[in-house]
This record gives C-alpha cells, structure tokens and sequence, in this order.
C-alpha cells in the first residue's frame, strides 16, 4: 500500500532567504523597541572621615544607585543630580564621574559619580560608612566598583587631588559659581526663576544655566589649555564685532575665567535642513572675511596664532610624539611618517593662494549654532584662532557623524566657497579646498594632541578625537594632491 505524503503548507514553502530576513527584520524591530536603562551609582564622602557611604543586602555590599528606564546624557549633571537625590534623601553636587560604560549595542549606560553633600548626612536614613581597611574585606555586589572606590578613598585619604583636575570637578567650585552666578543676576536687575543647574560637565569645560526673568542664563567655565584661547574676552570682542551673531557676555570673572552669558536659543542640531545649513556656513564666511582686518586685535586679546607657517612647525614634533602613536598600529605610524614632507609642502601651497588667514572657530559644528531672535548665533568659541578659514570645515571635509548626501555635501561646499571669489576665482577656490583637506585634519590632530596631554587619564577617551583625525588624514591622497 503506497504512502500519500501530506502537501506541504503555505507556510512550509517558505524559502530559508525569506525565513532569514524574516527573523531579522523581527530582531532589528525588538531592538528598536528595547528601552534605554541607566544605571547611576554614587560615591558619597563621610563629611570628615575618608570614608564613603555604602548599601548591603544578602547579596552583598553596594554604592548607593538608581536605575532608570531612559537615555540619560553622561555629562548632565543637573538630570543625574535630579535623579539621584530622591533615592539618598540629601542635596547633593555631582563633582565627576571616575567611570562611565556606554553600551549602544545593548541600549545600557552605567557610570560612577562622586558626589558632594549640600545638607546634613544626619538625614541618611540607612547605609553604612566604609573606609579603605574595611573595604577590602567586602564583598561587594559589583566587584568591578572596588578598584573604583579604592583609588577616591586613597585620595581623600591623602588629601592630595591630581594637578590636571579642573577646578569644577572639585569639592566647593559649584556652590562658588551659584553665588558669583546670582550676585551677577542681582546687578543685572534679572529676577531668579530656578535654581542654578549643571547641564554638561567633562574634562574640557563645565556649563551651569538658570531660568531668569530675562531667559536662560548661562556661566562657562573652559580648561586654559595650550591651544585654547581667552574665551570670556575673545567672546566678549566677537559680540561687539558682529551683534546679534556671537551671545552677548553678560560679566566676566577674570581671575577664575568665568563668562555669564545671556540667552542664545537652542542649538539648531546637525538635523538642520540643508537650506538652514547654507545660511550657517554663508554666516561663517561673512564673519571670516570681517574679521581679517581684526586679526591683529584678535591675537592681542587671547585668540590663538594657528597660522600656516605654525602648522608646518607642529608636524614632526606631532609625529613624534608617544603619546599621540600610542593609538595607531606600525603600519599607520610609517605611514604618518612618510606623510611628514609632503604636509609641509601642502602648508606652504596653500599659503601661496589669495585666501587670508583669519578667525576660525575650531569646532564648528551645528550643535554649535543657535537661532535665536531671526538670527543664527555661532557659540563655543574655545577653540578659536587665527588660522586657515578652510580648517572650520570638517564637518563637510569628514561629514562622519552628518548623514548628507554628497550632493547636499557639494552645495554646502559652493555655498561657502562662494563668500570667498573676491579673492580667488572658484576653479582656484575648489584647488584650494583639496589640499586644505589633508591639512585641515593635521590642524585638529594638533588640537587634540594638546587637549589629552593636559587631562586627567579617566578624562581622556570624553574628546579623544586625535586617532579619528589621524586616520582621516591617512585616507587623503595626499601625493595626488601635492601635484
């Protein structure tokens, strides 16, 4: 008797290509779904005693943490003070974050913050206080937090702070800045609508806002570093040039760098439609080509001379340097070296153009623009100086993070470039911006070369952009262009 085998089903008939995607496209849709969990620990200092104040259940001895179902910015402050207050039942400051873990891929943020106590730890309603002896004998909830706690513990212990801290990322800078903040305020006449909050801190700056009767008002405080300029005066100088372009400087502390600045909107994003885009790098050029009969007032009050004759001096002390290689492989490092002759010929080719060397922003980005009162306000003028105008266009130059198409790249490109024809014909505009390329990466390279060398080692991966710049300049055809 013969078998009749079943016909297979629709569903069985489906090939294992469509099967495939199908799954995929199911995880992919899962992921999107996935909600963001951040999980803040704090490490609170007993008031007199080198010792922090720690949790135990059955599992163990842990920091005091609260877990959210959120992205929460690692650098915001004032939204992790805000969350973890409730859960220590004190006012508290957020000094730093000794340890932050980012994890994209599993939608996760984990980090450490030592903290500051603004009331009485009287009000601590549980918790036990663990000094470094006691705390090797813990077993501890999460094993990976003891090296953590061990080295805050030998510092407060010692009483000895690293010389490369910032001052706001130390014990006492915060409640400084709210009292020159609101006694600036009272001056002004503007009434106080919040309290002074924390919106970004890390190693390179800190920047405190409060609601006024008068908008938001912003204090700043940025690193001194070799290649950053005197912000709070070169700022101050570029509001006087170009009114409603640059925010107004409300004050100045001279002695701890301090700038208070009135309100400037929001920035505009790097999601700005290309049309927005056009008027930004338009603005950019206009205020470029004012400022070249200023530059010699610019230098005089702090902007920084980056000039190209500069640039060709820093390439084999750049090269050179261990620190700056610790991050390329052999072959990157021959390779840069190679580079070296050729990036000092494109220097002096491009210094033969037309195109004066005037103010450059340094970190010209759309997170860095606002629109504010019908006009576009340029912001973060850290790492100004006097330099080649085409240095400001890495974002089109090495468009990593800014998802334009090429076309959208290319009108952006002649928007700007067109600014500069009463200098230069465009064909000689466009030759130009080819060699400037290469050398526009070398700039940033040397920007950041400064900026690690000056920050604490929990500090450095925040802004270490230099292997980034380093490996877009490996990518320029370099010798093409030279000929």
């Amino acid at each position: 008797m013969s078998e009749t085998k079943p016909e297979k089903s629709h569903q069985d008939q489906t090939s294992p290509v469509l099967f495939i995607l199908s799954f995929f496209n199911q995880a992919i849709a899962k992921f999107f779904q996935r909600k963001w969990e951040s999980c803040l620990y704090g490490i609170l200092p007993h008031p007199t005693e080198p010792r922090v104040l720690m949790l135990s259940d059955r599992s163990g001895y842990f920091l005091p943490y609260v877990r959210v179902h959120k992205m929460i910015n690692p650098s915001n402050f004032g939204t992790i003070k805000k969350v973890i207050e409730p859960e220590l039942g004190i006012s508290v400051n957020v000094l730093y974050s000794p340890s932050k873990d980012y994890d994209q891929s599993q939608r996760k943020i984990r980090g450490i913050y030592v903290l500051e106590h603004n009331s009485s730890i009287a009000q601590l309603k549980e918790g036990s206080w663990i000094d470094i002896e006691t705390l090797e004998n813990l077993s501890l909830k999460q094993p990976e937090h003891k090296l953590v706690i061990e080295e805050y513990l030998r510092e407060i212990e010692s009483d000895t702070i690293p010389e490369l801290r910032p001052p706001w990322n130390r014990t006492g800078w915060f409640n400084c800045a709210t009292q020159w903040m609101e006694e600036q305020l009272w001056k002004l006449n503007y009434e106080q609508l919040s309290p002074v909050e924390c919106i970004k801190s890390w190693g390179i700056s800190c920047i405190l806002r409060v609601h006024t009767s008068a908008g938001n008002i912003y204090l700043k405080e940025a690193s001194t570093l070799p290649l950053f300029c005197n912000e709070p005066v070169v700022t101050a100088e570029l509001a006087n040039l170009f009114p409603g372009h640059i925010p107004t400087v409300l004050s100045i502390n001279t002695e701890r760098h301090w700038m208070l600045l009135a309100d400037f909107g929001e920035p505009i994003g790097r999601n700005a439609p290309v049309k927005l885009q056009k008027d930004v790098y338009r603005l950019l050029a206009q205020i470029q080509i004012k400022s070249v009969e200023h530059r010699d007032h610019l230098l005089s009050i702090g902007c920084l001379d980056r000039r190209l004759a500069r640039l060709e001096a820093q390439i084999d002390v750049l090269f050179n340097d261990e620190n700056v290689l610790s991050e390329m492989n052999k072959t990157e490092i021959n390779q840069l070296n190679s580079l070296a002759p050729h990036l000092k010929n494109l220097c002096f080719r491009l210094a033969e153009y037309q195109i004066p060397q005037t103010l450059v922003h340094g970190d010209l980005h759309l997170h860095n623009v606002a629109f504010y009162q019908d006009n576009y306000l340029l912001f973060d003028w850290t790492d100004s100086c006097i330099s080649h105008p085409f240095f400001d266009m890495f974002e089109l130059f090495f468009p990593r993070r800014n998802k334009l198409v090429l076309s959208h790249l290319k009108v952006l490109r002649d928007e700007y470039l067109t600014q500069w024809t009463l200098y230069e014909p465009t064909s000689r505009l466009i030759e130009a911006w080819t060699i400037a390329k290469p050398l526009c990466a070398l700039h940033h390279a040397v920007t950041y070369k400064h900026i690690i060398a000056c920050l604490e080692p929990r500090a450095k991966q925040e802004v270490n952009a230099l292997p980034i710049f380093l490996r877009e300049l490996l990518k320029c055809p370099i010798e093409w262009v030279e000929k």
